[in-house]
Formats: structure tokens, sequence, C-alpha cells
């Protein structure tokens, strides 16, 4: 009776509504408690920040209005029940719903880094976790094409000067791909690439989300120092290649980090060794252990070392991120170690 599909589309509804009291989406206040069987009937629960009667019957009028279009397979029953944990205080800088925001970084274009934001992303889909991907790279923006979505995509708002993300594979996507045509270049300064970044942070309808991933460009440039300035960062993630040119660069990415007292949360050494599709044979094609290296260097983890295989560069071409094609194996291990690394990294500097 309850799907995965009808699930979505009662999250979808009450990311509509707003909450008389608190001037935020029922979704963005974190109320809805789930589907159950009630007998022959469908009940919701509706968790309320307070014991405000009046707004609930408001409320539940407004949620069966917003579910009218969708074709309910049962009689549909709404309970609500106080949870006053879900008050909203001073969010500061923060972005709601959002329980862990990360930046993507590297010294460098060609190390591979949004295709590990992206596998990163959809692995932690995999896992069950509530994910939102942000396309950053203004100048080259490339995430919207490894999740099959290119060129110009419609996007819709909620009536309150914010916009609904994509999905695509389990993630919650906007790429400013979806701005232009496929050939379209970006000629802005500075103050527009802020500009562009806090958009993409704070008015978009984001809902609940365990990680809000931002895959920035490469380099030390204006994207970085707006995101540092705009929004309280978790931490940042360091994608790197082995060899040395490479790591020179992402040593550069690691003190800009620093110096705007954004964490370290690690290190990720991408291509770390080329797989034979044919025999199977390990390569160490540019070098090793520079990963290793740099992490140590500055007193910070090695998340994952990721192989390279044919199979990635597949999958950037059919537009499925090689995690959410393969949903198991050695690839997607290897990302699940970074997930769980990373949660370990993020609660030590909560």
């Amino acid at each position: 009776m309850i799907t995965a599909e009808l699930e979505r589309a009662v999250q979808a509804a009450l990311e509509t509504i707003e909450h008389p009291g608190y001037k935020r989406s029922l979704a963005d206040l974190g109320m809805y408690g789930g589907l159950s069987a009630d007998g022959e009937s469908l009940r919701l629960l509706l968790r309320s920040p307070d014991a405000d009667k009046k707004a609930q019957i408001a409320l539940e009028a407004q949620v069966r209005k917003a579910l009218s279009p969708v074709e309910l397979p049962a009689k549909l029953k709404i309970r609500f029940e106080v949870d006053e944990s879900l008050k909203p205080g001073d969010d500061g800088n923060r972005i709601r719903g959002v329980k862990n925001l990360i930046a993507v970084g590297s010294g460098k274009g060609g190390v591979g880094k949004s295709t590990v934001a992206a596998n990163l992303a959809a692995a932690m889909a995999l896992r069950g976790l509530r994910v939102g991907l942000i396309d950053a790279d203004i100048y080259g923006p490339s995430l919207g094409r490894m999740f099959g979505l290119q060129g110009k995509i419609p996007l819709h708002g909620d009536g309150k000067n914010r916009i609904f993300p994509v999905e695509a594979h389990g993630v919650k996507l906007v790429s400013f791909s979806f701005m232009l045509e496929n050939d379209q270049a970006v000629i802005w300064r500075g103050p527009m690439l802020g500009k562009a970044v806090e958009q993409f942070l704070f008015q978009v309808n984001w809902g609940e989300l365990d990680y809000l991933i931002i895959d920035l460009p490469p380099g030390t440039g204006d994207v970085q120092l707006s995101l540092a300035q705009l929004v309280e960062v978790d931490g940042a993630v360091i994608v790197t290649t082995p060899q040395n040119v490479a790591l020179q660069d992402a040593s550069r990415a690691i003190r800009m980090f620093m110096d705007v007292k954004m964490p370290i949360l690690g290190v990720i050494e991408n291509m770390s060794e080329f797989i034979c599709p044919e025999c199977g044979h390990v390569s160490h094609i540019f070098s090793r252990n520079g990963g290793e290296s740099i992490a140590a260097k500055y007193s910070a983890p090695l998340l994952g070392n990721i192989p390279i295989t044919e199979a990635i560069m597949q999958s950037g071409e059919e537009g499925v991120p090689l995690a959410a094609a393969l949903k198991e194996g050695p690839m997607v291990e290897a990302y699940f170690q970074v997930i769980d690394r990373l949660a370990v990294e993020i609660e030590k500097y909560r």
C-alpha cells in the first residue's frame, strides 16, 4: 500500500505548505513523521512544534488540499503529535533543514573532483541518507550531465521566491548548467559569482537533508571565499591524485581553507590505481601514496582511495553516477568507507 513514490508525493506536498506560526514550510520544520497503515485506512503522522489546535486544524485542511491530486490507496487519516524540539531557533548562517554542509574542493582541475562529489552523493543516497548536491563550478558546471540532465531544465518555485531542486538517482541537485544551453559561456565577475552561490544555498527549497555537498570550482578563488563568508560549513574535503603536481595544488587549497577557518575533514585520493577491466591487474599509473602523504602533512585523515576504471568514464557518458549504477562492489565500498569516516570527522568539530 505504501510505496516510496507515495511517500515522496506526500513530502513534496508538505514542502508547499507554510506553517502559519513559524513562516516555514512543514518540510523545513521536519514535521513529516511518516505514513503507516491503519486498518483499511492510511495514517499520516505530522509532528507539530506546539499544541496549537487552531493551527493544526488549518494545516490539516491545507495538507488534504495539497494531496488532492495524489491518488491515495485508502482513506487518509492525519494525526498530529507535539514535538517541541522542532521549534525553530536562531539558525545563524546555517541552512534550514540541512544537518551537514560539506565543501568538496581541489587545488587544480583534472583530478576528478566533480566525479568524486557526484559518486559520494549517490553513495549516500544508496545508504538511505537524504542528500543534496550544489554544482558551484559556475564556469564549468558538469554535474547535471553526470546525472543525466543536460541543457536548460525548467526549475519550479514554491511561490515564495524559492525553487525546488531537481532530483535524480536519489540526490537533490542544483546546477548552473540548468540555466544554460550546452555551448553557452558564462562571463561573470566575482560579485555575481558570490550572489549565485548565495541563491543556491538559501533560495533553494532543500527540505530536510542529512548532507548537502557543494562541488566547488578548482583553485582558490571568489566562489570559495564567498562560501566561507556566507554560510557555516561543517568542513572541506580535498580531492587530489597521487602525483606531485596535483599534491602541490592540493596543498594550496588546504591552506586556503585553513586561512578562512574551515575545518579540513580529510583527503580523498582519486585515481589511486588503475584496474584492468580484462585481467584485474592493478597499476599505479599516477604514482602512489600521494594522498596519504599530504594528509599526514596537514594532520588530516585520508578518507579513502578511489581507483580509476573504464566504467567511471562510461558512467559519466551515460549520465548515471557509477555508485548509483553498480550499487555494490569495491568502488561502492570505497565510497561507503569515505561516508563512514566523514561522519566521524564531522563529529569532532561539533
